[in-house]
């Protein structure tokens, strides 16, 4: 069986509330995108803190003096 649409559906929202959820959608999108913004920065500089912890950690583990920047004094050959 097929329904028809009768004009009792078409009248679920007015227009205001219509402009309201469309309102409401770009603040909920903005939000969403400035928190995705902030957990992508979090994570770059937790990768790069544990990144510069490893590398320092295991440079020391070999004996190999490590400077200010984080680079050791070996060259790799």
């Amino acid at each position: 069986m097929t329904e028809t649409a009768t004009s009792d559906n078409d009248a679920h929202f007015t227009a205001t509330d219509v402009q309201q959820f469309e309102a409401d959608d770009v603040v909920a999108g903005s939000a969403i995108g400035k928190m995705l913004s902030a957990l992508f920065l979090y994570t770059v500089l937790a990768m790069s803190f544990v990144a510069w912890w490893t590398f320092s950690s295991v440079s020391e583990e070999r004996g190999l003096p490590v400077d200010a920047s984080g680079h050791s004094g070996h060259s790799g050959h």
